[in-house]
């Protein structure tokens, strides 16, 4: 063990979901912003495709544009988004699926659960420390860097 797999330990990133670990709560999240929503889900160069995959899962209804992505991580919150593995994954926007019934709104902030921490921290900047007593970001901590 050295202080990089300790850390893991402590954030618990979704690579770290081992039996031995399970007292353990995930402590990092990627936070984005809905940029665009859409009340259908439409495949590019596929007309009438994202309808069927609707039909085949109410999970792809509706489609969310977050800024970024392609990230190590899973979509948590709020619950039920997930990707869409036709239109495939981008770094720039990326396209995720929910049900009807899901309320989701421009400008609102999905959390994704990193799968590892180390290479995932590196892609940001200081780790804002959310506090929900005070309601709001009370710290910034530092990543260390490579090298």
């Amino acid at each position: 063990m050295n202080e990089l797999s300790a850390g893991s330990g402590l954030v618990m990133p979704a690579d770290f979901d081992l039996p031995t670990l399970a007292e353990h709560r995930p402590a990092v999240f990627i936070a984005t912003p809905v940029l665009k929503l859409l009340e259908t889900t439409r495949i590019p160069g596929a007309p009438g495709l994202g309808r069927l995959q609707a039909l085949w899962n109410p999970n792809r209804a509706r489609t969310a544009f977050i800024y970024g992505g392609y990230w190590p991580a899973t979509p948590v919150s709020p619950a039920g988004l997930t990707d869409n593995p036709v239109y495939g994954r981008s770094s720039n926007q990326e396209m995720l699926n929910f049900a009807d019934g899901l309320d989701l709104s421009e400008g609102d902030r999905v959390f994704l659960r990193p799968h590892q921490s180390e290479s995932v921290f590196l892609q940001f900047g200081d780790l804002a420390v959310f506090d929900p007593v005070r309601g709001g970001i009370t710290e910034r901590w530092p990543v260390f860097r490579e090298g």
